[in-house]
């Protein structure tokens, strides 16, 4: 009986190291900075070809100033060993919340975290990459 305890209690042990080991640095990131007038809003979509956005925050049509939270995991999708999100400043002109052909768009800012690795990081498309070491990134996007 014992026996069967101090397994039961080291595998309690161990699987709560696993779990808090795969936990986000914080459970959200608050993106926000400056951009383009010419953008209207800031979006999370799930990946480059979606046309509408399942989170969204306006522009400030006066100054270009912006902020998006990001919540780890739960606006991420899962590929191959991270969790990534798509965020894009884009236009929509019609203010119909879709992104419609001749709209002005960004290209792909990734937000990925990588549990394995306790990193979280923003990965501009084909571009700059971003380390995210607080929950709060200033990010100025003038494109």
């Amino acid at each position: 009986m014992r026996f069967l305890l101090a397994v039961i209690s080291v595998s309690a042990i161990f699987l709560c190291s696993v779990s808090l080991a795969q936990s986000p640095p914080f459970s959200r990131v608050t993106i926000a900075g400056e951009t383009d007038t010419k953008f209207k809003k800031v979006s999370l979509f799930e990946s480059g070809g979606s046309r509408k956005p399942f989170k969204t925050e306006h522009i400030s049509e006066y100054d270009g100033q912006y902020s998006i939270d990001v919540d780890i995991p739960y606006d991420m999708r899962k590929k191959d060993s991270y969790l990534f999100t798509d965020m894009r400043f884009w236009g929509d002109k019609n203010d119909n919340g879709i992104k419609d052909p001749g709209e002005p768009i960004s290209e792909c800012h990734f937000i990925i975290w990588v549990p394995s690795a306790q990193i979280v990081y923003m990965q501009v498309y084909k571009g700059s990459k971003y380390p995210v070491e607080s929950s709060i990134l200033n990010y100025h996007y003038k494109k």
